[in-house]
């Protein structure tokens, strides 16, 4: 849906007080009720009760309209108006930082202006296998329709133990471990059910296909794994093309996953913590959206601080040379992990998430600009759409 923005600009305006937030936010969605239809006001609530469950209705519909207020001024989505608490702050202190559809604006001023291609390649898990196999140190395998059997036979006859991912989804969302044994035992049953998988996450989010992606499972060295071994506790190493022309790593940080679960999330089940990017070495305590911090890890002990990333000079080359193979990038978000064979590609992110803000309670837009020698010069993050 094309999106009419004479509908936003009769209202929008920077503004400190909270009430004329709200005032603001409910103009639009009652102006602009295409896009805020009950389906989208509904997720707009359920995003709102996952953050403050316990608050009155009224608080949670004051929150509701704020956050439409926010995601049109800053390109705040619901998510980051909680955890970078943007619900307490001026708007001096919101234009410090870079949230979500603002930070999309640098993005692809940084990879070719938005080129849809550079989007997708980074957007579609088997498309950048293929590109980049020789890094990836494993086997991988698309999903898409029946025709597809053949090729889920030979890989599950080769692999016991797998990963499941839908093929374009992202924040580690319908990633799970799998066997045969969790689907019966059943090669053909597994696969449909696979297959149904992907079905149901594009029936949910029309946004993403249907297609689900199996991996072959990443053995991580022990040298991270004793963090907590249940998890892949991989490296966010942003690389950004500064204005100097070089690739700079810019604030790397660790995912580490907590109790048992598979996927080391901030948003769902773990923590993050930064990396000073000369040294490898951790430099704060772990985070989660949720606001809560771990000094040490609950599971082994660990303390997050000062934590040495082995082998640290090896993965920054990694990096070195997988920007030299996609010179048309200016900014990738890589997930990297240390297997016993070296460093891995777990994947490339396009959109890829300022974390180091929520860690430090502050906004890095300045420094940001800085680095890259641009700045975006207009007011609103969708004025960059407007022809």
């Amino acid at each position: 849906m094309a999106l009419d923005y004479s509908i936003v600009e009769k209202y929008l305006k920077f503004t400190n007080d909270f009430s004329e937030m709200e005032w603001i936010g409910r103009q639009i969605a009652n102006d602009y009720s295409k896009l805020y239809s009950p389906i989208m006001m509904k997720k707009m609530y359920e995003g709102v009760e996952r953050h403050i469950p316990d608050a009155d209705i009224e608080n949670k519909e004051s929150m509701v309209y704020r956050a439409i207020y926010d995601f049109w001024a800053y390109g705040c989505n619901v998510d980051e108006e909680f955890y970078l608490h943007f619900d307490e702050m001026t708007h001096a202190e919101k234009s410090e930082y870079l949230a979500d559809c603002m930070r999309n604006v640098y993005f692809n001023h940084l990879n070719d202006n938005g080129n849809p291609d550079l989007i997708d390649l980074l957007s579609d898990k088997y498309r950048l296998y293929r590109r980049l196999q020789p890094y990836y140190l494993r086997d991988m395998v698309e999903l898409r329709t029946e025709e597809d059997y053949p090729v889920f036979e030979a890989f599950v006859k080769k692999h016991d133990v797998f990963v499941v991912k839908p093929s374009n989804y992202f924040a580690g969302h319908g990633v799970h471990k799998a066997s045969l044994a969790d689907y019966g035992n059943d090669i053909r049953a597994s696969f449909v059910q696979i297959l149904g998988e992907g079905n149901a996450i594009h029936e949910q989010h029309p946004s993403r296909n249907a297609k689900m992606v199996l991996e072959e499972l990443i053995v991580q060295d022990e040298s991270l794994s004793k963090l907590h071994p249940d998890s892949v506790n991989a490296i966010r190493a942003t690389a950004v093309r500064g204005k100097d022309g070089k690739i700079h790593l810019y604030h790397p940080w660790i995912k580490v996953g907590l109790n048992g679960t598979f996927v080391a999330s901030a948003v769902l089940n773990g923590f993050d913590a930064e990396i000073d990017p000369k040294t490898g070495v951790v430099i704060t305590e772990g985070y989660q959206e949720s606001g809560h911090t771990y000094a040490i890890h609950p599971d082994s002990g660990i303390t997050i601080k000062g934590f040495q990333i082995p082998k640290w000079t090896e993965m920054v080359e990694l990096v070195d040379k997988l920007m030299a193979e996609l010179p048309q990038y200016g900014y990738i978000g890589w997930d990297l992990v240390l297997t016993p064979k070296g460093w891995c590609v777990m994947e490339g992110n396009y959109y890829a998430d300022f974390m180091f803000q929520l860690i430090h309670k502050r906004g890095f837009k300045k420094e940001f600009e800085e680095l890259i020698g641009w700045k975006y010069e207009k007011d609103f993050w969708w004025q960059n759409h407007l022809k």
